[in-house]
């Protein structure tokens, strides 16, 4: 079998402007116990469905061994190591969301020349490669969907300080979850799975996309 390769840089997705119709807002006021949904929600929660869509695909090169591939660069040296280091520094480095997540901070401080960034970004690059060997896939599809769930519930968190401390945290993450498939659905967003896994949709939502 041919040996698989990092995938190449992916282009700017393009996002395409997504609009809430008044009736969206006043279902997702209701949703958030609000009387009207503020302009700054209402604007946060259409460019999150844009991006979404933009994104929801992901990238065909984005597989197991292609990851595995860009992570062995980081064990090259001279032109070649400084390469793959630039490429973890990229948003469009291709690779799975959780992969990014881990080493581009590393990466970039490794660019930076901070002290340790270096055996610091080589270890989780070794320690990523061993979670990936441990699966079967990286679905590039649900890293994207799991990346919108975390930012719902951090607009969520944003528009719902009326509810802090007058709520249970049951409560807040039972309308977290009603909150989230009210935009699933106005985005036309494939939630089939939520409606009969409440806790699966629970678990998306607690992505940390800090």
């Amino acid at each position: 079998m041919p040996r698989p390769n990092p995938p190449p840089a992916l282009m700017p997705p393009i996002v395409l402007p997504f609009n809430l119709d008044d009736q969206h807002k006043r279902d997702l006021a209701k949703v958030l116990r609000l009387r009207e949904l503020p302009p700054t929600v209402s604007d946060a929660i259409a460019a999150a469905i844009a991006n979404y869509k933009a994104t929801e695909a992901g990238s065909p090169d984005t597989t197991i061994g292609n990851t595995l591939a860009a992570l062995a660069e980081l064990s090259r040296k001279g032109r070649a190591y400084k390469k793959a280091v630039e490429r973890f520094a990229d948003d469009r480095s291709a690779v799975d969301d959780v992969t990014l997540k881990a080493l581009k901070p590393l990466a970039k401080a490794t660019l930076a020349g901070e002290s340790g960034a270096a055996t610091a970004l080589a270890q989780a690059a070794h320690a990523r490669a061993q979670e990936l060997r441990a699966h079967k896939r990286v679905n590039p599809r649900t890293e994207s969907l799991r990346l919108f769930c975390g930012w719902l519930r951090m607009i969520f968190n944003v528009a719902t300080d009326h509810l802090k401390g007058r709520v249970s945290t049951d409560e807040a993450w039972r309308v977290c979850r009603e909150f989230a498939l009210e935009v699933l659905a106005i985005g036309g967003i494939d939630h089939a799975d939520f409606d009969a896994h409440t806790e699966r949709l629970t678990e998306y939502l607690g992505t940390d996309v800090s």
